[in-house]
């Protein structure tokens, strides 16, 4: 029996995302001219729902569990971690990653986005009571 795979919303964010951020990749290798927002800050603020919805998906196939979802604090981590990463280590690394605070803030988006779309039950939930 074939089961019902939740989450159709963010699975479908995550399909657009991951397209959007090839095409992004495409540009700069093919070095198209484009808006400096799509250059640096489009691929930041799509990451953290790709890789959160990876990591969702880990935790369910360990589990076996398509009910779990990540919470506050799993989703806030994550976004820390990338942006301690990727804003303060690899630039005093490398000359090739630069910090930049906005990037920090479309990581925090991205994990904002990512959370409210792996909980419609619970807010859907909370909307009934108040009823």
């Amino acid at each position: 029996m074939i089961q019902k795979f939740p989450l159709k919303i963010l699975h479908g964010y995550v399909l657009l995302s991951v397209v959007l951020f090839l095409g992004v990749q495409s540009l700069k290798l093919f070095s198209v001219t484009s808006p400096d927002w799509v250059l640096h800050y489009l691929n930041d603020f799509l990451t953290i729902p790709i890789v959160a919805t990876l990591c969702l998906h880990s935790v369910w196939f360990v589990k076996k569990d398509r009910s779990i979802r990540l919470n506050v604090f799993t989703t806030l981590s994550l976004v820390v971690l990338y942006s301690v990463l990727f804003e303060y280590y690899l630039p005093l690394q490398s000359h090739r990653y630069t910090a930049d605070i906005w990037d920090v803030a479309c990581y925090f988006l991205g994990g904002t986005v990512f959370y409210f779309l792996q909980e419609p039950m619970r807010l859907s939930k909370t909307a009934e009571t108040i009823d």
